[in-house]
């Protein structure tokens, strides 16, 4: 990963990650650490684009969705 510093996306939200998955870019890392997640994808320009584009999806509608009803139950 090393080589490729300056070419990677990183981000906490785990909505935007699986998407980016589904999309097909290669996951580099995954870890919690102190009860945050970071996710790291190889990618910088094409990630940035597809996460700007997921907010205007059924798969942000449904992560939305989600979050949503864990908040009524807690």
């Amino acid at each position: 990963m090393k080589d490729n510093q300056d070419d990677v996306y990183e981000t906490a939200d785990l909505g935007i990650a699986a998407y980016l998955v589904t999309k097909g870019q290669q996951l580099l890392l995954a870890e919690r650490a102190s009860g945050r997640y970071s996710f790291v994808f190889l990618g910088k320009a094409e990630c940035q684009k597809l996460a700007v584009g997921y907010l205007n999806t059924e798969f942000a509608r449904f992560d939305s969705a989600i979050k949503n009803l864990k908040n009524l139950i807690n």
